[in-house]
């Protein structure tokens, strides 16, 4: 499955079948995000102001909206630039269907699993863990 990400990905059903994408594509832009819940939520939630969620998720990059901290996680297999997001022009068009092409193609070589996501720059942790797991079991 490849996925496309072309405007805000949020929720429950960005979460349960968004991160089942075998690769998973973004355009650069910043109204593209990821996020589980809109700021106000999230602040109420966190019990903080929007502007003190905001200051966090400059740090902790699984709190923050914006694309670039989304990708450190290593959840994107390509961010893609595109001249006109909203009124695409052809050549933005072509540009897309290329990129998913070349991800149906990367799932045929470099086969399905999730392996490459453990790479990013945020996921060092999680690469750590299964290191120790693999040295227990």
């Amino acid at each position: 499955m490849i996925g496309l990400l072309v405007g805000k990905a949020m929720s429950g059903a960005f979460l349960a079948h968004g991160y089942q994408a075998n690769r998973l594509i973004a355009l650069r832009d910043p109204e593209v995000m990821v996020h589980a819940m809109g700021k106000a939520s999230a602040a109420r939630v966190t019990l903080r102001s929007v502007e003190e969620l905001e200051a966090l998720a400059a740090s902790v990059a699984p709190m923050a909206y914006d694309i670039d901290s989304y990708a450190s996680l290593g959840l994107l297999w390509e961010t893609l630039e595109v001249e006109r997001i909203e009124t695409p022009t052809a050549e933005d068009v072509q540009r897309v269907r290329d990129c998913v092409l070349q991800a149906v193609r990367d799932v045929r070589t470099g086969g399905s699993d999730l392996r490459g996501r453990l790479g990013a720059s945020n996921r060092a942790a999680s690469s750590r863990v299964r290191e120790l797991l693999r040295a227990q079991w």
